[in-house]
C-alpha cells in the first residue's frame, strides 16, 4: 500500500483511500484506545473521535508518509482526554485483551504479558504512554519522539526511568509470585 497516494487522495476528498488509510491502521488504533480505557465502548467512542479529527484535519497533515504516526498521536491524545474527563481508574482483567493478542502463545507467556501490562499500568502516564506505544505497538524511539513533540532523547530518558520503576514492581508483587 503506498501511503503517500493514499493520503494525497484521501486530502483532495476521495473517502474510499481514507477509508483504505484507516483499514490499515484499525486494529491499531482500537488496541491502543482500549489499553487506556479497558472498555470496549469507550474505546470505540474514541476510536470514532479519532476518526473524526483524522478527516477533518487531514489536510493539515504535511507529511504524508507521517500518516500512521500521526492518527496513533491523535488516538493516544484523545485516549488521555478522555480519561481526564471521565476520571476512570484503569481495572484489571485484560485476559481476553492479551489473549487476543498473544494468540498461540503458552498461558504461561499470557500470564507474564498480565503480569508487565499490569506493572505498566502503575507507572505515571507519561512513562506508560511511551511504554506503550514502544512495546505493544513496536513504535521506535523516534517515531514516538515524532508523536509526542519531544526529543528522542527524552522518550530514550522516559523508558529507561519507566524500566527503573517496573523492576521492583515486577520483583515484589507480579513475577515472582
Amino acid at each position: 500500500m503506498d501511503i503517500e497516494k493514499l493520503v494525497k487522495s484521501a486530502k483532495r476528498g476521495n473517502d474510499e483511500a481514507f477509508e483504505q488509510l484507516l483499514a490499515f491502521m484499525r486494529e491499531k488504533l482500537y488496541r491502543t484506545a482500549y489499553s487506556y480505557v479497558r472498555n470496549e465502548q469507550d474505546a470505540l467512542d474514541i476510536y470514532q473521535e479519532s476518526i473524526y479529527k483524522a478527516y477533518t484535519t487531514l489536510k493539515t497533515l504535511k507529511n504524508p508518509n507521517s500518516f500512521p504516526g500521526w492518527i496513533m498521536k491523535i488516538v493516544v491524545y484523545k485516549s488521555i482526554d478522555f480519561i481526564r474527563k471521565d476520571a476512570r481508574k484503569f481495572t484489571s482483567g485484560d485476559e481476553a485483551f492479551f489473549a487476543e493478542i498473544a494468540g498461540n502463545q503458552s498461558m504461561e507467556n499470557i500470564a507474564y504479558s498480565l503480569d508487565v501490562k499490569e506493572a505498566i499500568d502503575t507507572l505515571d502516564a507519561k512513562y506508560k504512554t511511551i511504554m506503550s506505544l514502544r512495546f505493544y505497538h513496536d513504535f521506535t524511539v523516534k517515531e514516538i519522539a515524532k508523536m509526542l513533540g519531544c526529543p528522542e532523547g527524552t522518550v530514550k530518558s522516559y523508558i529507561n526511568r519507566a524500566k527503573k520503576e517496573l523492576k521492583p514492581v515486577l520483583r515484589e508483587g507480579y513475577l515472582y509470585e
